[in-house]
């Protein structure tokens, strides 16, 4: 539609009705005791979504401002009622909205409530050793601190921290015998190491993983597990690309695409990954906030919309990485 404005001008009335039932229905969730969360996102996402198609600026502007202090009313709300998870997915939705029409005041104001919110949990998940959700809240409250400071030692020594944990994490997972959650967890921590500059960390956590995960790819493709030996094979690549072995990773993923039906979800994760790698690379806070962009974009499904901001980065700053996805795909004009 953007690109054929005839084709926008006729659509214009249905779109803005879309838009204004869309405002109904959200308006109707709201005043349930129990809001639903995801279906208050996913009205507000297209709601915004529609008026950046037609170009209505204010309105767009007006309207993420508005959701914002919804979802910070809702944050309030419930943390007077002690449900802290739910205040905590009700002030991420509001910092946002906040991020997305740049409203500095608004960005402080939640930044430092999730920061204390998180600082919070990362000590009691710690205290309590449950190591897993101490490395996510550690994540997550790295790239609050980058909004804050950028791409500097703050967020370096918390993502440091973050692999720590998901590193313990793993290694509980493999006293389970658990190998499949091991590799799982351990790449998570070799991102976080990766991140933190820690390249000592990342190398050798990074060669335990891949080890691990041939060894996985070989049982699953020996009992024909082909979901289990694609999502193996993606996180494959994913923790060479971490190593710097662009190459041997895009071979793991050309063998994914070779042996198990690729779908729009494995394109999105190699493309994040590769993300996160040239972010730690050029210590890029621009970089991380695609990869927030993308992760928000992922999280309603919208995988395309999440490879498409991927590719702009890629052609613009990475052309030969661009031909080099393209060519294992098999969209290669070679």
């Amino acid at each position: 539609l953007s690109a054929n404005p005839r084709a926008l001008k006729d659509a214009r009335p249905f779109l803005l009705k879309s838009a204004y039932y869309y405002l109904d229905v959200l308006e109707e969730e709201i005043e349930r005791e129990e809001p639903n969360l995801e279906l208050l996102e996913e009205f507000c996402s297209n709601i915004l979504r529609i008026f950046e198609i037609l170009g209505e600026n204010d309105k767009f502007e007006k309207y993420a401002r508005e959701f914002a202090l919804m979802y910070k009313s809702m944050g309030d709300n419930q943390m007077k009622r002690k449900k802290i998870q739910k205040a905590i997915e009700s002030y991420e939705a509001a910092y946002r909205y906040h991020k997305i029409i740049h409203d500095s005041s608004g960005i402080e104001n939640m930044a430092s409530i999730l920061l204390d919110l998180y600082g919070k949990g990362a000590e009691i998940f710690v205290a309590k050793k449950e190591y897993q959700r101490a490395g996510d809240t550690f994540f997550k409250l790295a790239f609050i601190v980058k909004d804050v400071f950028g791409y500097d030692n703050h967020f370096m020594e918390l993502m440091e921290n973050a692999g720590r944990n998901y590193e313990r994490a793993g290694r509980e997972w493999y006293a389970n015998g658990n190998l499949y959650y091991t590799t799982k967890t351990f790449l998570s921590a070799e991102y976080s190491y990766l991140l933190a500059g820690n390249s000592q960390r990342t190398k050798l956590i990074g060669l335990n993983t891949t080890k691990m995960l041939y060894q996985l790819a070989g049982e699953y493709r020996k009992k024909g597990f082909m979901e289990e030996l694609g999502d193996t094979l993606l996180m494959l690549a994913q923790s060479l690309f971490a190593l710097d072995k662009l190459l041997e990773g895009l071979k793991a993923y050309k063998e994914l695409i070779a042996e198990v039906e690729v779908t729009l979800e494995h394109r999105y994760r190699v493309r994040k990954a590769l993300l996160l790698y040239l972010a730690a690379k050029e210590r890029s806070r621009n970089y991380l906030e695609f990869v927030e962009q993308m992760d928000f974009y992922a999280k309603r499904e919208a995988y395309a919309q999440a490879i498409d901001l991927a590719e702009l980065i890629f052609e613009t700053r990475y052309p030969e990485l661009k031909k080099g996805l393209q060519k294992v795909e098999g969209f290669s004009p070679e």
